[in-house]
């Protein structure tokens, strides 16, 4: 049986199902390459611990904690800071420049996060 001819048989429901189930693992794949990599802060720490991107990547780092945050970055090659995040507040960090990196909390000195960038 040819591929078309088993579509003739399928209903348009069933068509509508086997087009989404194709298209949505792709839709979450481009997604995930363009959003770059998630950080979540919570209970004083980044998790992950530690990261590698690729030069020209982006680091999202979002609270997921009822307590404030700050996060930052302060290095010979780049400077960031987020400023007080809130609650379910999010700040983006694009990574123009290969090297380590060091994610810090200014409010919890204990939260490091390791960043590698090949």
């Amino acid at each position: 049986m040819s591929i078309k001819s088993a579509f003739k048989k399928l209903s348009l429901l069933q068509a509508s199902c086997l087009v989404a189930a194709i298209a949505f693992p792709i839709g979450v794949y481009a997604q995930s390459q363009t959003d770059g990599v998630t950080i979540s802060q919570k209970n004083r720490k980044y998790s992950p611990k530690a990261v590698t991107l690729k030069k020209g990547d982006s680091l999202n780092v979002v609270n997921d904690d009822i307590f404030l945050h700050h996060a930052f970055i302060k290095s010979d090659d780049m400077e960031f800071d987020s400023g007080s995040m809130e609650e379910g507040d999010s700040a983006k960090i694009t990574f123009e420049t290969s090297g380590q990196y060091q994610l810090k909390c200014a409010i919890h000195p204990k939260m490091k996060l390791d960043i590698t960038v090949e």
